[in-house]
């Protein structure tokens, strides 16, 4: 059951985008609601020019850096509570300046769900591509995370990318334990060239599911086409608000902690994604 919801915060469109998804759930579940902004301090040093005069350069650009990611900061917490006062939810607030990873993973800690935005940073206002740090945050910590895109979701089913893998599996029972769509309708999608293979895998996922009380249905699809391309597909034809995946690869260190499809998905998501590593 969901809890405590952590809500990285940012100025892009996708960060608002996360922000209206947090508020979302914690109005429809009662979890409590921490907004979580900070500076990374080694994004703010500047590369020394090398040449007479260079060192005061410097400084003053750090500085004029250091400035801007203040204010995005202070600006940031005004507006979370501000919304917190409208939506009607008790304001928490955490900052942090240095390393967002140790920061994250200190916050996640006493948290059920991370909340952000697909390309939330904290780079002094600058937003930058996320899924390199979610995908190292993923393997530090075993909390699930929902990844918004510049839509913010409304309502709509639920749709499950679920391959029988061992990841895949965790994410899926994660995601039923923690009752994120609680009375929404589930559709389990599962890409195979074989569709036996296909139908076997949808179906396992639904019984699971149809244990905890879900509604769920089986829709395995016979395609050699993509992944990441058939699955925005059907997002698209089914207009789900969310879709659940597992963090899995096989080739190298990042696909090995994030897995090419999520990665591929995260860069720019067709919807809410919840991903669990």
């Amino acid at each position: 059951m969901l809890k405590r919801i952590l809500l990285l915060l940012g100025d892009s469109a996708a960060s608002a985008s996360a922000r209206a998804y947090a508020f979302q759930l914690a109005q429809e579940t009662g979890a409590g609601l921490a907004g979580l902004a900070g500076i990374d301090l080694a994004a703010l040093a500047v590369t020394s020019l090398g040449r007479a005069g260079a060192g005061g350069l410097k400084v003053r650009l750090e500085r004029d850096l250091r400035a801007q990611a203040e204010d995005q900061q202070h600006r940031l917490r005004a507006g979370y509570q501000q919304a917190c006062a409208d939506h009607g939810v008790p304001f928490e607030w955490l900052a942090f300046e240095g390393a967002p990873l140790a920061a994250l993973q200190q916050a996640s800690e006493t948290r059920d769900l991370l909340v952000t935005g697909c390309d939330t940073g904290f780079q002094g206002g600058v937003e930058v591509p996320l899924p390199d740090l979610l995908a190292r945050l993923l393997a530090l910590t075993p909390r699930p995370c929902v990844v918004c895109g510049e839509e913010p979701p409304h309502g709509g089913d639920v749709l499950v990318a679920y391959d029988g893998s061992v990841p895949a599996m965790r994410s899926v029972q994660m995601f039923a334990l923690i009752g994120l769509a609680t009375g929404r309708k589930v559709r389990v999608i599962s890409v195979d060239p074989s569709q036996e293979e296909a139908a076997r895998r949808a179906s396992a996922a639904v019984s699971y599911l149809e244990s905890h009380g879900y509604q769920a249905e089986a829709m395995p699809i016979t395609s050699r086409i993509s992944p990441p391309d058939v699955l925005r597909l059907e997002t698209a034809n089914v207009k789900a608000s969310l879709l659940v995946m597992g963090s899995y690869g096989h080739r190298g260190l990042k696909e090995l902690l994030f897995g090419s499809t999520t990665h591929k998905l995260v860069e720019n998501p067709p919807a809410a994604l919840f991903v669990y590593h």
